[in-house]
């Protein structure tokens, strides 16, 4: 991707963040926000896909590039949402809900350990296979949504990206929720 295109899709990542973050100003119902969240970051990943060079990549660097860092950038932002808005639809109040979904967060991450590993200290070795364009994704449990049919937009791991970054922040998300339910205690 040339320098224009990378700025371009900072930029358009900059707007979506304040897009979202002007959600939460807004005096609708929580869960209401979660599904106008989640719709939003579809709309900016359809932006984002627009700017997909039309005749490919200009090498595999930029392509790795993008379905490796850029996409779940976007993705990930719809993936936690989806857990929020899902988590709000069935929560049921209580401190034991956010617990047991800590949990079951927890128990989902140690089923990726090595991929997550590779990701999170930087891995390269696998990245010409996981990471260009037109790869049928490989299905994992850390994504919410379904997946990618378009072979211009898909790779085989940066689901696995969206996921990890996904739930990550969602786990963040429950601990801040329970150590908040224990304050109230």
């Amino acid at each position: 991707m040339q320098t224009a295109t990378l700025t371009s899709h900072d930029t358009l990542h900059q707007e979506l963040l304040s897009k979202l973050s002007s959600l939460c100003r807004e005096d609708i119902d929580i869960a209401n926000r979660f599904a106008a969240a989640v719709f939003t970051c579809e709309e900016y990943i359809q932006k984002l896909y627009a700017l997909l060079p039309e005749y490919g990549f200009e090498d595999s660097k930029e392509e790795i590039h993008f379905f490796k860092v850029t996409k779940p950038l976007f993705v990930s932002q719809r993936e936690f949402h989806q857990r929020l808005y899902h988590a709000y639809t069935f929560e049921n109040g209580t401190k034991d809900f956010w617990e047991r979904e800590l949990c079951r967060m927890k128990k989902l991450l140690a089923a990726h350990t090595s991929f997550i590993c590779y990701y999170k200290q930087g891995g390269t070795e696998n990245d010409h296979c996981w990471f260009r364009q037109g790869q049928a994704p490989m299905p994992t449990s850390m994504c919410m949504s379904e997946w990618e049919t378009i072979p211009k937009h898909t790779s085989a791991r940066d689901g696995w990206v969206s996921g990890l970054l996904a739930v990550d922040r969602y786990c963040e998300w429950l601990e801040s929720r329970i150590e908040k339910t224990d304050q109230k205690l």
